[in-house]
């Protein structure tokens, strides 16, 4: 969790600094977002719980668990296969708008780089009907002991950014997708 708390921390950060400089959502190639990505399209068959608080709900696997925090004065909701730091997991941030764009939330997101991390895709995704901007990230870092791959997904909704980070051992990540699927495809913001 300690990586994702941590660019959740930055991106809250630069979200509520009064930054209003709105760039492109695009590389210097244009190609960056212009691929849908429809590999959460497969969602497992397994029960399932509801989350809902913070003016979000979705379901997650029942074998895994929840847990919210406020303590950093933006909503951070946790959803956990298990317990630890090399495991399986999607974060999810709510962070207000104040006043910016919606295209300029999105693009502080993804201007914010961590460093350590390589950026391998771009991916558009539609969650919740609203379109979202996906980036796949491989760090391999002293923090882990083994190579990890990082999804971190975002989208503005009812003057609010939505930051997923699904997070997941590289040699995993693709046989976790469609438990990251339910949670994906169940996502709704109030």
């Amino acid at each position: 969790m300690g990586i994702a708390l941590i660019m959740g921390i930055l991106i809250f950060v630069v979200l509520t600094s009064g930054c209003t400089s709105i760039s492109s959502l695009f590389n210097k190639n244009g190609d960056d977002y212009k691929i849908n990505d429809t590999s959460y399209n497969l969602i497992a068959k397994t029960p399932t719980k509801t989350y809902s608080a913070y003016n979000v709900s979705f379901k997650y696997p029942s074998s895994w668990f929840a847990t919210s925090d406020n303590t950093t004065g933006s909503e951070i909701i946790s959803v956990l296969k298990s317990i630890s730091f090399n495991g399986v997991q999607l974060e999810i941030q709510i962070v207000p708008n104040n006043g910016m764009s919606e295209q300029g939330a999105v693009s502080q997101i993804h201007e914010s780089v961590t460093p350590g991390w390589t950026k391998n895709a771009s991916y558009m995704i539609t969650i919740n009907n609203q379109t979202a901007y996906e980036d796949i990230y491989k760090v391999n870092d002293s923090h882990y002991s083994k190579l990890m791959r990082f999804a971190v997904i975002s989208f503005s909704k009812n003057d609010k950014t939505c930051l997923l980070t699904l997070q997941a051992p590289d040699e995993d990540f693709d046989k976790e997708k469609p438990y990251f699927a339910v949670i994906l495809n169940s996502f709704e913001v109030q």
